[in-house]
């Protein structure tokens, strides 16, 4: 909560005015009612206009203002919400960039993209549906019941209690009926089954098991539908007693007003007055059940994200931030820490026009190596770079080639211009050159505006790869760190690029990870 309100406190005094403009809305609707009222009581009478003028400007008055102190405060309020939600979505991604890779091991996909996704956009609903509607109701009921008291205070304190007791009593039912946790447990396990359904679609239709996965996620949202049917049936329960009080109350005022007209303690004018106000006294706390129905739902959302937040501020760290362009990378009985296996030491040197080549085995932890370094993951021995430990560097000195690289739905052009946004199409046809793809380009109608297809499906392994790779040589960093770049090359193709790679690459520092001997390496 300590972090949710530090995203708050920037817009405070909005939050503020959009509770004053909603509290004025509703008592320009309770004074609405209460001034028709005397106006038509008044106008049976036939008594001279002037007497009836004031109140014809109180009624044009009253029903221009709700409009207008409604809108302004709906503009207001949802500005800021989506102000908050905006900077809080911001926020949640900052920290989780700040995480080492390691740390999502212990999150589930589908429990991630709900924080990310539903938690951020539940949490608005806190100041939108719970508490600015809670605050300006009970303000503008207390105005309406401050009007009934200087015309029948016995009225006041009976419409006082039930107003009261309804405001709370029915919320508290809807709230208190919520299975939030298990809607919450349902809805994780939803986003995990379409998430794994749209990764494997292609699988899923060769190996036949879509009918599988369509199930999964058939039965996860009935189960969530059953949840939100429970929900919805406590929330119009308290719907259903908020009319039942609302009725309640206008018996009582009927009853009381007469038997105050009937003692000569209330005029006759005045009786349709106290008879309207409970309408409008009730309308602003109408909402509150269905609101209060999500209650649990925001509470839990919030909970959920601020551990995330907490533990990201936990992690974050000053970092080094080194400008030579020529470092030395040293390895010192570097082994990798990985809960599944023991990985061995390694040792080596790379600087400017001397790469360090790590052959070995699949298994062998080269590529956790790698993610060592970029303090992925962590390790015993000693990793420097120009005698600083990598734990202690920026990442943003290094350039990298991994084994889960992503390419994006987008064109050619777009996914290498992630490696250098100012590059110009002449630059990107020069890279390309480089890794032996300007066939390919120009056997493209669209050339560089081709579309690479959902994780690079248009193109074969080989060139994916080219592709990675060439996006990974347009930046211009002090030390390259490639892990398989030549994979599912033929073995000639791959030593005539990893040459001209070679070439791009020598005044930098190169660490290449490879299960193959390369033309350099002799």
């Amino acid at each position: 909560m300590n972090t949710l309100l530090r995203h708050i406190n920037p817009h405070r005094s909005r939050l503020i005015v959009a509770i004053a403009l909603g509290s004025f809305a509703l008592a320009s609707s309770i004074a609405l009612l209460a001034a028709s009222g005397w106006l038509i009581s008044m106008a049976s009478t036939r008594p001279p206009i002037l007497v009836l003028e004031v109140a014809i400007v109180s009624v044009r008055f009253f029903g221009l203002s709700r409009g207008v102190f409604r809108y302004f405060g709906r503009v207001i309020e949802h500005d800021a919400a989506l102000k908050i939600q905006s900077e809080l979505r911001i926020s949640v991604f900052k920290k989780l960039n700040t995480l080492k890779p390691t740390a999502f091991a212990h999150f589930k996909r589908g429990t991630l993209m709900q924080q990310i996704v539903n938690d951020v956009e539940v949490v608005q609903d806190l100041w939108l549906r719970l508490a600015i509607p809670a605050i300006t109701s009970i303000i503008a009921g207390v105005a309406g019941i401050g009007i009934i008291s200087i015309l029948l205070p016995s009225l006041a304190a009976v419409v006082a209690i039930i107003f009261l007791a309804t405001a709370f009593i029915t919320p508290l039912i809807t709230a208190l009926s919520q299975g939030s946790a298990h809607q919450r447990a349902h809805e994780a396990e939803l986003f995990e089954s379409i998430m794994k359904g749209c990764e494997s679609v292609n699988e899923s239709l060769i190996f036949n098991y879509q009918e599988v996965l369509l199930e999964q996620i058939d039965v996860q949202q009935d189960s969530i539908s059953v949840i939100e049917n429970r929900s919805a049936k406590w929330a119009g329960l308290g719907s259903a007693l908020h009319s039942k009080a609302l009725g309640f109350t206008l018996i009582i005022s009927i009853l009381m007003s007469a038997a105050a007209f009937a003692r000569g303690d209330l005029a006759g004018v005045n009786v349709a007055v106290l008879i309207l106000l409970p309408l409008a006294i009730f309308d602003g706390i109408g909402t509150l059940p269905l609101a209060f129905s999500k209650s649990i739902k925001v509470l839990d959302a919030i909970r959920s994200l601020e551990p995330i937040l907490s533990l990201a501020d936990i992690t974050e760290e000053k970092k080094i931030q080194l400008h030579e362009q020529e470092l030395t990378l040293e390895i010192r009985n570097a082994s990798p820490i990985l809960e599944t296996m023991n990985l061995p030491e390694f040792n080596g040197t790379a600087s400017p026009g001397h790469p360090l080549i790590v052959m070995g085995k699949s298994g062998f932890g080269k590529s956790s190596l790698l993610n060592a370094i970029l303090g992925f993951v962590e390790y015993r021995g000693e990793i420097s770079i120009s005698g600083h430990s990598a734990r202690q560097l920026d990442t943003s000195i290094y350039s990298t080639l991994l084994q889960d690289d992503y390419l994006f739905n987008t064109s050619i052009r777009e996914n290498l211009k992630i490696g250098k946004p100012s590059a110009s199409d002449r630059e990107l046809e020069q890279i390309l050159e480089v890794v032996e793809l300007s066939e390919l380009l120009h056997s493209l109608p669209d050339g560089l505006g081709t579309i690479v297809g959902p994780f690079g499906y248009n193109f074969s392994g080989g060139e994916k790869q080219r592709l990675k790779l060439a996006r990974v040589l347009l930046r211009n960093t002090p030390i390259f760190l490639l892990d398989e770049p030549f994979e599912f090359l033929e073995a000639h193709q791959a030593d005539r690029i990893a040459k001209k790679v070679m070439k791009v690459l020598a005044t930098k520092t190169v660490v290449i990870v490879s299960h193959l001997p390369l033309p350099f390496t002799a």
